[in-house]
């Protein structure tokens, strides 16, 4: 009688602790952030004619394991044309993720953590960054300039969407 009081007893504990285990390991089994895999708008053409880099920030919808943020910056790029194309070039550095400036007196990119220089081209010139800038994914239509931000693995010589 005793036995069967406990089996009864823990069957009814499991039953109410199965949502709260369910809650507390969503996180887990369920990837926790994303961002968007849409092309985000930047800007017009006009604004990025010309070699001079402009930095750009781009905003989407985040959600994480419990939230949903609207309209947060996720990233930053820099956009400029090269030989008649639009290019798009994340700002987060390859090799520990500090943020890529433009240096107009020498018409390259820096990443001051370490002095990693990137030629207009995104190639790493001098430093201890394992490979260039990462490039992104550019779209127009019309006169609207799109941006498709990813992020990247940082510390290897090839590049590995996170």
């Amino acid at each position: 009688m005793i036995a069967s009081a406990g089996v009864l007893g823990t069957c009814v504990a499991g039953i109410a602790a199965a949502p709260a285990i369910s809650f507390l390991t969503h996180p887990l089994v369920t990837p926790t952030t994303s961002g968007s895999d849409a092309y985000l708008p930047v800007g017009r053409i006009a604004q990025f004619k010309g070699a001079v880099p402009v930095k750009v920030d781009l905003y989407s919808d985040k959600v994480d394991a419990w939230n949903r943020v609207v309209d947060v910056k996720i990233g930053s790029a820099w956009v400029w044309e090269r030989q008649g194309q639009l290019v798009a070039m994340s700002t987060v550095c390859p090799h520990l993720g500090c943020a890529i400036d433009y240096d107009a007196d020498n018409g390259k990119f820096l990443c001051p953590c370490h002095d990693s220089y990137f030629s207009l081209d995104g190639a790493v010139e001098t430093g201890p960054s394992p490979r260039g800038m990462d490039a992104l994914e550019v779209q127009t239509e019309g006169d609207l300039v799109a941006i498709r931000y990813q992020r990247f693995k940082q510390g290897v010589e090839t590049k590995e969407p996170v």
